[in-house]
């Protein structure tokens, strides 16, 4: 897949600088009416997207992973093809969490993309399901849907901004490193730091191969103060093998040219006041719906 290079890019891309505490307060001021809904564009698409996010949650009783993987690939993805089909959702994937931390009770995450929020918790539709599935009975078929899981928590985020290939209309990729930040009680420069610093970077690894795609959530739901991570970013890759690269200097270089190394250091460490990082989770993606059914 070609790709553009990220110093040409203009599209959704801010070149961050070193301006006066003043100056500084006035571009934050500046860009608050921006962030309140987001503004998702990749190179190729200058359309302003609102995108919303829900990711599921599943627990398997023991010896359940196989069965509930063909079960997801059988009977789920058909359903969720269909509903791509039906412009209700842009997309559906099944992850298998493979690090997550000591006291995560999670086994599996499904992720659903969609620019409707009245399409959320909608993929339980028995009339939909007979559509999909009339040589099954319908009655027998739901049982069968929802054996050998739970779901243990459900989250909905929404999209600020994402780095993604020409081309691209979803982020993508088998790998994906979940990031959960909390920006509560920080400087309050974690969207800037986000979109103005970082995505320009990661747009240099999506050109050098390394990334496929990068964006930046803030959770909808839940809310309040029981909360332990109010945004998150996501980094997706096709091979795992590229995880392990730092992302360091010599990439934040090449993303802001006029930039000299002192400022840059300055960025890292802003974005460190920015938010606290609360974990990062591994996951593999094992199915996905056909974007284009």
């Amino acid at each position: 897949m070609q790709r553009n290079s990220a110093a040409n890019r203009t599209s959704g891309t801010r070149t961050p600088s070193t301006p006066s505490r003043t100056a500084l307060f006035v571009l934050i001021f500046m860009a608050l009416p921006m962030t309140a809904a987001l503004a998702l564009t990749s190179a190729s698409d200058e359309q302003e997207r609102t995108v919303y996010l829900q990711i599921d949650y599943y627990v398997l009783s023991d010896g359940a992973a196989p069965g509930f993987v063909a079960m997801q690939e059988e009977l789920w993805r058909p359903v969720h093809e269909e509903r791509i089909r039906d412009g209700a959702i842009i997309g559906w994937s099944l992850y298998d969490a493979l690090i997550t931390g000591p006291t995560v009770d999670y086994d599996f995450v499904a992720i659903t993309m969609t620019e409707d929020y009245g399409a959320l918790f909608g993929a339980d539709n028995r009339e939909l399901i007979a559509r999909v599935h009339p040589q099954r009975g319908t009655d027998p078929l739901v049982g069968t849907l929802h054996e050998g899981y739970r779901i243990v928590n459900s989250e909905i985020w929404r999209m600020n901004g994402a780095a993604m290939p020409d081309g691209a209309t979803a982020p993508a990729g088998k790998y994906v490193t979940k990031n959960y930040m909390d920006s509560r009680g920080a400087s309050g420069e974690h969207e800037s730091m986000e979109l103005d610093f970082w995505k320009p970077i990661h747009y240099v690894r999506i050109d050098q191969d390394i990334l496929n795609s990068w964006v930046m959530y803030t959770m909808v739901k839940p809310g309040g103060a029981s909360i332990r991570y109010n945004y998150s970013t996501i980094d997706y890759y096709d091979r795992l093998s590229d995880i392990e690269g730092s992302v360091g200097m010599e990439l934040a270089r090449i993303a802001h040219p006029d930039l000299h190394d002192e400022e840059l250091s300055d960025f890292f460490t802003r974005t460190g006041q920015s938010r606290t990082a609360y974990k990062t989770e591994l996951w593999r993606e094992v199915v996905a719906a056909d974007r284009n059914p």
